[in-house]
């Protein structure tokens, strides 16, 4: 049982008459950067930003730039690989966009940073190209498609017995945000492992009763986040001082405080991080 149940909105079967539909103007293309920017536009209406979807009429189908993101509502949606005006960084999208729209820029985001770094094969060096409407690369030498690599990384929420939760600043972020712990799996390693070797790390302290809570794909750059929750066992807590440079305990009196003051800045909405603290402060964990 997880602490959420995400529905994908995107439906991956291809549309037999896909080509059809292109030529007419039924097909949308989104803009993404090879370094992963999207493009927005303004909503009618003064309703905000969104993604900025087109039409795919009167555009020529390339298959070295044009990559099937999947189809949302009955609509098929490509990724176009180029710059473009309106293009704004991933995380700044992401104070804009919601619901499929995050799912879109998600996919659209791995499949272009996929296409623009493995044009060679790592097994001969050979040029690849794009195959099944850009959802893997082939090796015309080693004859093998190539797929987009998934790193997994887990996400943990900690709390102790009196259920507070503890967050901690990384170095590169300002002073004022927190955050639940974070970190790659390492070669062997079991996803529970993972949380109490990187636990330990950055923090000093064991945990136990570790439990699944969710996962969301994050492509900056092409992360699978696996959450979980977790109490603390034993230790004392010690930051790294490298990448964790504090760690604070709080309740959720003086969570809610702090963020309304802004002395607490809390993960972007869209993100795991953010799930996992909501669910304990709304005590859905």
């Amino acid at each position: 049982m997880t602490m959420w149940e995400e529905k994908s909105l995107i439906d991956f079967d291809v549309e037999p008459a896909w080509t059809t539909m292109w030529d007419q103007g039924e097909v949308l293309i989104l803009h993404v950067s090879a370094e992963g920017r999207v493009a927005l536009a303004a909503r009618p209406g003064d309703a905000g930003m969104g993604l900025a979807l087109r039409s795919s009429f009167g555009v020529i189908h390339d298959p070295d730039r044009h990559f099937f993101v999947g189809c949302v509502e009955g609509v098929m949606v490509f990724a176009e690989m180029g710059e473009f005006t309106g293009q704004v960084d991933l995380r700044r999208a992401l104070l804009e966009i919601g619901g499929e729209e995050v799912q879109v820029a998600f996919r659209s985001v791995s499949l272009v940073k996929f296409h623009a770094t493995h044009t060679y094969c790592p097994q001969c060096g050979r040029m690849t190209r794009p195959a099944d409407l850009g959802r893997a690369r082939y090796c015309p030498r080693c004859e093998v498609e190539l797929f987009p690599r998934t790193d997994p990384a887990v996400i943990v929420a900690i709390t102790d017995d009196l259920d507070r939760l503890l967050l901690g600043h990384h170095d590169g972020w300002e002073d004022t945000r927190y955050s639940v712990f974070a970190g790659f799996v390492e070669a062997g390693e079991s996803l529970e492992q993972t949380v109490r070797r990187e636990v330990k790390e950055e923090v000093g302290i064991a945990v136990a009763d570790i439990r699944y809570a969710g996962s969301q794909p994050w492509p900056m750059p092409r992360s699978l986040m696996v959450g979980f929750t977790a109490r603390v066992a034993s230790g004392d807590l010690r930051v790294d001082g490298h990448e964790i440079t504090s760690a604070r305990w709080f309740d959720r009196d003086q969570l809610r405080a702090g963020v309304a003051a802004g002395q607490v800045v809390l993960p972007l909405e869209a993100s795991i991080a953010h799930r996992l603290i909501m669910g304990w402060l709304n005590r859905a964990v």
